[in-house]
């Protein structure tokens, strides 16, 4: 029988959820954008910059924020007997059984069309920006944000194939959730056998 709060389960009985970083790049990279307008600026900058600084911070900030609450906040999946604890913010959340988790899987077109735009926009963005750094010698910081984008890009794409290809994919279900029946809930692939022998 599971207690009702995860400190009293032993730590290797937890299967703890485990996260990809898209959040966490992307707030990272309107980050940098805002550092590489507003550090270098010698001059008073303009309306439409002011505008791009206060929406790429807000929007880093924002993403940054969320991916920092995510990671305090992940379910933990205990084998409770027949059943399966679901752990939310570190209390009980229900027990289901195994059959009403259900292993999903991003159909293989979805994942190309979207590893293809990521690796498309990468390549392009990585080769417009060292091309500009190359050539332009002035205007290094329009130049650094297009190449940071190709590396957001790249980081964005490998983060995607890693929780794709070495994380299951599980619907567990929330108990009272009234938007939400169900959370997606990414676990290694490795750790299934112990949920589910």
């Amino acid at each position: 029988m599971v207690l009702d709060s995860i400190e009293h389960v032993p730590e290797h009985q937890k299967v703890v959820e485990t996260l990809g970083a898209q959040w966490g790049i992307w707030g990272a990279f309107f980050i940098a954008v805002v550092c590489l307008i507003a550090l270098p600026a010698k001059r008073s900058l303009l309306p439409v910059e002011w505008e791009i600084l206060g929406v790429s911070g807000a929007l880093g900030l924002g993403l940054a924020g969320y991916e920092i609450w995510r990671r305090r906040n992940r379910t933990v999946l205990v084998k409770d007997g027949e059943g399966i604890a679901v752990f939310r913010k570190g209390r009980l959340d229900l027990t289901v059984a195994p059959g009403e988790i259900k292993q999903v899987k991003a159909g293989l077109p979805l994942m190309l069309k979207v590893g293809a735009g990521l690796g498309m926009c990468a390549a392009i963005f990585t080769a417009i920006g060292m091309m500009g750094l190359l050539r332009d010698k002035k205007g290094i910081a329009d130049n650094l944000i297009i190449l940071f984008m190709g590396f957001t890009c790249w980081a964005s794409l490998i983060a995607a194939a890693w929780t794709r290809f070495s994380c299951a994919h599980l619907r567990v279900p929330i108990k009272g959730g009234r938007l939400l029946v169900e959370e997606t809930v990414l676990v290694p692939s490795s750790r299934l056998k112990e949920l589910f022998p």
